[in-house]
């Protein structure tokens, strides 16, 4: 096979979980797989607390932490549109979703965004993952909230709407990266408000 990074023909490694359990190709070379490192980082929510956004998350769980290698394949992915990247990290995601139990609510893109850029990253993601999920939520403001301070995007109101009923049930939402949290817990709060039992969240990347 081919890697998807760097290019090289490579022979996919023969594990049980192969042979025995059906395991998603990531379609990468083991050198630069190995590259990508394992967020150990844990997610603090003291700056939630005493703001409206308080308890709106029970969890967050990510997968990798934002080195290098991992900017490299954001901005190939995202910004250069690779949409084939989306392989990458299909079966790690899936064992991610595997291990929670709940409806999987990707974070959208405000319509305009999506125009540009032509396809989502995060639907992507969870495609090439076969993980099953629905669009419960659209973007309000089309303002980039990275250029923004997390106090700045607090305060930032209505950022998503429900566009769908919400059942008193645990929720799981998805998005390709965590830096200040203010998206996810825009996002929770939507969907609590709205009647959501539990919001967990699972990203990617923790910037």
């Amino acid at each position: 096979m081919t890697c998807l990074i760097c290019g090289t023909l490579y022979q996919p490694s023969a594990t049980w979980s192969r042979l025995f359990i059906y395991e998603l190709d990531s379609s990468t070379c083991k050198r630069c797989f190995a590259k990508f490192e394992i967020s150990k980082s844990t997610i603090d929510f003291t700056d939630f607390l005493g703001t409206p956004y308080e308890g709106a998350v029970d969890s967050v769980f990510c997968l990798y932490s934002y080195n290098e290698p991992m900017k490299e394949y954001l901005h190939q992915y995202k910004f250069l549109q690779d949409v084939a990247l989306a392989k990458v990290f299909s079966g790690k995601l899936q064992q991610a979703f595997q291990r929670k139990e709940g409806i999987v609510v990707p974070i959208p893109m405000h319509p305009e965004k999506l125009k540009l850029r032509t396809f989502s990253q995060v639907d992507k993601l969870l495609n090439a993952a076969q993980v099953p999920f629905q669009q419960l939520l659209t973007k309000t403001t089309s303002d980039s909230q990275g250029k923004k301070t997390k106090k700045e995007r607090l305060e930032t109101t209505n950022l998503f709407e429900v566009i769908s009923t919400i059942e008193a049930a645990n929720y799981i939402l998805f998005d390709d990266i965590y830096t200040t949290g203010a998206t996810i817990h825009h996002a929770a709060k939507i969907l609590k408000d709205a009647g959501a039992k539990r919001v967990d969240a699972i990203t990617l990347i923790k910037g």
